[in-house]
C-alpha cells in the first residue's frame, strides 16, 4: 500500500497572499461608506488574518451585530471588483512546485469563506498548485478547530503548519504540529521568537523536509 504523503498547510492572508494590495483601499473605502472615519493601512492590515467577529469590532468600533452583516456582504461585493489587483509573495509559484516535486501535498487553512479563499487562489494563480481548502466553516470560532477538521479530514503521514500570525501558529501547537513562521507577513514581532521562521517562501521547502524527518 502508498504511504499517505506529506502535508503542508498554509494559511492564506500574508503567507501566499499579498492582501494589502487590494483589502486596505476596500476596507477605507467602506469604512466611510459606513459612517465611519477611514483607518491607516497599517490599522488595517493589522486585523488581517483574524475571524471576522474579531476584525469587525475594530473596523467598525461600537456597531451593532446588523450593521456588520451589512458590511461583510458589501465587502465581498466590492472585493470582486478588486481582486485584478491580487498577487502571490514573489517565490510562492516556484515554491508550491518544489513541495509538490518533494511528494508534499498542499493546504489552505484560512479563517476566511471557501469563496474567498477560492478567488484568490484563482486571482494570484495559485489554485492548481492547492490540493485542499479548508475555510473557517459554521460553528467554528478560531482557527484551531477548522486545522483539527482538515486534519482529520485528509490522509497524510506527516503534516507541518506556516503562517504568518499567532492565529497559525496557535492552530498548529493545538493540532501538535510543526510550524513555520513567515516573518514576511503581516505581523512578524509577533512571530519573531517562534522556533522555525522564514524570510521568503523560498526558504520554506527545506524548513519543511528538517522538521518531519
Amino acid at each position: 500500500m502508498k504511504p499517505a504523503p506529506k502535508l503542508i498547510v498554509f494559511d492564506l492572508d500574508g503567507t501566499l497572499n499579498r492582501t494589502e494590495l487590494f483589502a486596505v483601499e476596500v476596507h477605507r473605502m467602506l469604512q466611510t461608506e459606513f459612517g465611519w472615519p477611514a483607518q491607516s493601512p497599517e490599522e488595517i492590515t493589522a486585523i488581517f488574518g483574524a475571524p471576522a467577529d474579531e476584525y469587525m469590532e475594530r473596523l467598525l468600533p461600537g456597531s451593532d451585530e446588523a450593521t456588520r452583516q451589512r458590511y461583510l456582504k458589501r465587502e465581498a461585493e466590492v472585493e470582486y471588483d478588486y481582486m485584478h489587483l491580487a498577487a502571490a509573495y514573489d517565490g510562492c509559484t516556484q515554491m508550491l512546485t518544489e513541495l509538490h516535486n518533494n511528494g508534499w501535498e498542499t493546504a489552505v487553512c484560512s479563517n476566511s469563506s471557501f469563496r474567498y479563499i477560492s478567488m484568490v487562489l484563482n486571482s494570484t494563480g495559485l489554485m492548481h498548485l492547492i490540493d485542499y481548502i479548508q475555510p473557517l466553516e459554521k460553528g467554528m470560532t478560531e482557527k484551531a478547530e477548522s486545522l483539527a477538521s482538515l486534519l482529520k479530514r485528509i490522509p497524510h503521514s506527516a503534516a507541518v503548519m506556516v503562517g504568518d500570525t499567532s492565529y497559525d501558529s496557535q492552530a498548529a501547537a493545538a493540532n501538535s504540529i510543526p510550524f513555520i513562521g513567515c516573518l514576511y507577513g503581516f505581523r512578524p514581532t509577533e512571530l519573531e521568537n517562534a522556533e522555525h521562521t522564514v524570510q521568503t517562501p523560498a526558504e520554506i521547502p527545506a524548513v519543511a523536509e528538517l522538521l518531519v524527518r
